[in-house]
């Protein structure tokens, strides 16, 4: 029953990651190291989101002047995310594999009519992870594997008219675990250690000159824990700190390219949520989640969102070793306002002032819904 519940539980509070602090849109899919036996699973989500900004241009003149408010435009692009994760049992010892949807840079500025320059992205990262835990005496468990990180290729166009493709990159860092369990009151406590890698890559401008430039898998920590509350009834929740300001994008100064640097900061979510067995075959799942916004004001395209609040819900349906579970999340980003200073060249357009693009991001929504399809065998 305990597994029942968790499995739809674990739907919901993965779709939140869709809104996480820096670039990250999925985490490690540790569930799978608690089912019975061998497993195999697959999830797919899709992403809807209603994330627009208000754009405008800012002449740094005196009196100070914002030309073309109000222009509103879509600035991320709509997403879909898949997820394949197994475990085998050897005597004392699981295995598991998993690779997953982990971080995605996609705007869509396409719309933009401020300026004649969009920015726009389409990069993704796809993480494969393999993790093998040891189950040790009075309930205790630790677990040790790698995770590899592979940035697809893909091209970036900034608000300064350049446009650049980013060239595949990889790389990899160690993963740690340790859980305690407890099954006649349903209790478990999974701490989660993640290791930091840089991940350098390639840049090409459009017209041919190259640089570098870097991004990195940060270091996170996680807490996943559940108990039983009353009979058939789950709480569950968890807490995850990534260390973002220590991961931050950027590429080579000696290119201008503006958008092309972040300004991560460390974040801390929280989620919490019940689980309940309906029927034999049915149990549902209500979860709350909560990332607290770094600061309401940024100068890197890259920040579109401050924080997030989000709920969740999920059903479980299951037929012999088959299990099938839906999930929906309703995310609220934080607002945030963005700014780009853009220098003119006294020397030699002295009549024109600076001028600040800005962007602000009100009353965003994300909705996501998902499946997850589970076999034991």
């Amino acid at each position: 029953m305990v597994r029942f519940i968790v499995s739809v539980a674990g739907l919901c509070v993965s779709s939140t990651a869709l809104m996480a602090g820096g670039w990250e849109t999925g985490t490690l899919p540790t569930s799978v190291m608690y089912e019975d036996g061998n497993y195999f699973e697959f999830s797919y989500g899709s992403l809807n989101f209603n994330l627009d900004g208000v754009a405008s241009v800012v002449l740094q003149a005196s009196p100070t002047t914002e030309l073309v408010a109000g222009q509103k435009h879509k600035m991320a692009k709509d997403q879909t995310r898949t997820s394949l994760a197994a475990k085998f049992s050897v005597g004392s010892y699981d295995v598991g594999i998993s690779r997953f949807d982990n971080g995605a840079i996609q705007l869509d500025g396409t719309n933009s009519t401020v300026t004649s320059k969009t920015a726009s992205a389409d990069i993704k990262l796809t993480t494969m992870a393999i993790m093998g835990s040891r189950s040790l005496d009075n309930g205790m468990s630790v677990g040790l594997g790698m995770r590899n990180g592979q940035l697809g290729s893909g091209t970036v166009s900034t608000l300064a008219g350049v446009t650049y493709s980013v060239e595949s990159a990889t790389a990899s860092s160690a993963i740690a675990s340790i859980a305690y369990e407890k099954p006649e009151i349903a209790l478990r406590a999974e701490l989660v250690y993640e290791d930091s890698v840089g991940m350098p890559f390639d840049v090409t401008l459009s017209n041919g000159v190259t640089a570098t430039g870097g991004l990195a898998l940060p270091q996170s920590t996680t807490l996943n824990f559940q108990t039983g509350i009353a009979t058939d009834t789950l709480l569950f929740g968890s807490v995850r700190n990534v260390a973002w300001s220590s991961s931050q994008v950027a590429v080579d100064a000696a290119v201008d390219l503006l958008d092309i640097s972040s300004e991560f900061d460390n974040t801390t979510s929280y989620n919490v949520g019940v689980g309940r067995k309906l029927t034999e075959d049915l149990s549902a799942s209500l979860s709350y989640a909560q990332e607290a916004g770094t600061g309401s004001t940024s100068t890197s395209g890259f920040t579109l969102t401050n924080g997030y609040n989000s709920l969740s819900a999920g059903l479980k349906y299951t037929i012999d070793n088959i299990n099938i579970s839906l999930g929906y999340s309703y995310v609220m980003p934080g607002d945030v306002t963005i700014t780009h200073n853009v220098d003119a060249d006294p020397s030699t357009d002295p009549a024109t002032p600076a001028t600040t693009l800005k962007t602000v991001y009100e009353n965003s929504t994300v909705q996501a819904l998902g499946i997850r399809i589970g076999v034991n065998f």
